[in-house]
Parts: C-alpha cells; structure tokens; sequence
C-alpha cells in the first residue's frame, strides 16, 4: 500500500485570538478565520473573561471554533501564552479581535519549507494606511517590530519561549529579538499581505513599556551580532541627546 503523505503538505494551523470585551469587532474577526479557503486550520480562543455580550458570540460560533476559554488574566501576553499552550498545530499564527485574517492561508503555507522557520508576512495597517513593513533585517528588527499578526510561528518555538509577562506592551518584540539570536529558527520573509490590523489597539496605547525599553540594549546585546548592537546604542543616544536639547 502506497503510504498516504497528504497530511505533510498541508500542515496544521493553529489561529490564536485574545480578547477581552470586544464584542462589536469579534465576529468579523472570527469569520474572517472559520471563512478561509485553507481548512486545516485549528483556531482558539481566548477570552479574558468579558462581560459585553462576547461570550454570547463565542457560544455562537462554538461550532467553529476549536477550543475556547473564558476566565480573568494577568494581561493580553498571558492569554496569548495559554493559547500557545492549547495550540497543537505545526504553526501558529495571533489574530486580534476586530483584525481581518486575509485569505492567504492557502498561499503561505506553500512556502513553509522548513520546520525551524519563522515565516513572516506584511499587514495592511488601517491606522496609519499603508503596507507594514517589508523584510526585516537584524538591524531593522533590533529598532522596530514585525507585526505579530503576520508571523507565522513553529509551534516549537513557541513551547520554547513563551511571552514574558514582565513586559507590558512589547513582549512580542522581546519574543522576536530572543527567536532572532537562536541559531535553532530562521525568519523568512513571505510576500503576503496576511491581515488587515486595525492599529490604536494594546500597544499603541501603552507604548511606553518601561521594563522592556529598560532592558532593551541588553537583549540586543544579547541576541544580534556586535555592530547590530552598536548601531542601537548610537541611535539610543542619539535620541537621548535629541530629548535633552529639546526640553
């Protein structure tokens, strides 16, 4: 008997959702997932235990929905860590409440290749109105971040490193910059356009993450090779300097 390799070349997508009170954009955000062409798909949510009316939606779409939690949480990162560990797929990508998961699915995956790879795409960000953000070098990744509803993560990787609570805001940036100084996964660019992300959301309106921006330099030190490093501390002191001749 011919053994049957379909299952390798269509690998299990896990599709993670936090919420917390977001009844008026959820649905969209859940039809935007349950409606994709690609169908090995596996999608969570998790509700940090709302009391707007969305577990009246999850109960809607129960049904198409693979596994769904509603209770209080320490944080938007630690719903995301317990849907990591709920998340049995090769993959998994995040998708906020209220973004818009574009029918790609089906294209992506035609690129992942290799196991240890981190693949990432763009998003169309609604806020600002245009295409984020490209190719991300280790320079480029060490100063900004790539948009966490465009990555597609091994589920390895993400057992291995969960977000870290202590920051706030920018957990996902610390996550990136750990993956990108681990020789074990690689980050590959996908040109895609893998969701609409609404923008103004969590980290917009807490951007001011002072553990993280506290420990920043050394992460990167940690993480990116020596002139990567340098090149943050030039511009961290550069923008220092600039701050002090303002006031």
């Amino acid at each position: 008997m011919v053994k049957d390799n379909r299952l390798t070349s269509f690998p299990k997508i896990s599709i993670i959702t936090v919420v917390w009170n977001a009844k008026q954009v959820l649905e969209q955000t859940i039809l935007s997932v349950i409606n994709q062409s690609y169908k090995n798909i596996e999608y969570i949510v998790i509700d940090g235990g709302s009391n707007d009316g969305t577990l009246d939606i999850l109960k809607e779409y129960n049904h198409a929905i693979s596994y769904w939690k509603s209770e209080p949480d320490k944080g938007i990162y630690d719903a995301m860590n317990k849907g990591i560990t709920a998340a049995t797929g090769d993959w998994v990508v995040f998708v906020g409440a209220g973004d818009l998961l574009m029918n790609v699915i089906h294209k992506a995956v035609e690129s992942f290749s290799f196991p240890n790879y981190i693949y990432y795409g763009n998003v169309l960000r609604n806020d600002i109105n245009k295409i984020y953000d490209g190719e991300f070098s280790g320079y480029k990744l060490a100063v900004s971040n790539i948009c966490h509803q465009a990555i597609f993560y091994p589920t390895a990787a993400l057992k291995k490193y969960k977000y870290e609570l202590r920051y706030k805001a920018l957990a996902d940036h610390h996550l990136n910059m750990v993956l990108y100084g681990d020789n074990n996964f690689k980050f590959h660019h996908i040109p895609l356009v893998i969701a609409v992300y609404e923008g103004d959301g969590f980290s917009a309106d807490n951007a001011v993450d002072v553990e993280f921006f506290n420990d920043k330099l050394a992460i990167i030190k940690a993480n990116f090779s020596s002139s990567v490093y340098y090149y943050a501390l030039l511009r961290n002191r550069l923008a220092r300097l600039l701050a002090v001749k303002k006031n």
